[in-house]
């Protein structure tokens, strides 16, 4: 059995894998890994995962802005209220040029929440969001 299984790759095994590239910069590695894994989910919007809003910022920092942006609104879809999909679409409409519509998005965090994106320790190390991503945020902040 486990010789059957051996050399196969599964959803998880992908996501975990490109978190760890993602973690160590390899954002190309880690790009692949996230989209081959959402490409398992398929077109079910109930199989969109958090995870694919790690695989829309990983986009974003490559430069892949139009792909981020349409992973993050299905992301959206299914999970409009978390504060990390708000933060994460107000980035991309910034860098958009969008930017009433990136206050807006920001500012519909709730406040409690939203005061985590303004703690650099929880920007690095909780949510550990890409760089670009997180200097486009700092810029929101400043304009918020």
């Amino acid at each position: 059995l486990a010789d059957q299984y051996r050399g196969k790759l599964d959803a998880t095994i992908l996501q975990n894998r490109a978190r760890a590239r993602e973690l160590t910069s390899d954002y190309k590695g880690a790009d692949r890994d996230y989209t081959l894994s959402i490409q398992m989910a398929g077109s079910n919007p109930k199989e969109i995962a958090p995870f694919w809003l790690r695989g829309a910022l990983v986009k974003f920092q490559l430069g892949e802005s139009i792909e981020a942006l349409d992973l993050v609104r299905r992301v959206e879809g299914r999970f409009p209220e978390a504060p990390e999909v708000r933060a994460a679409l107000a980035v991309l409409l910034w860098k958009r040029g969008d930017e009433d519509g990136a206050r807006r998005k920001f500012l519909e965090i709730p406040d409690l929440a939203r005061r985590k994106f303004l703690d650099e320790e929880y920007l690095r190390v909780t949510i550990a969001w890409p760089p670009k991503c997180l200097g486009v945020l700092r810029e929101i902040q400043t304009a918020v």
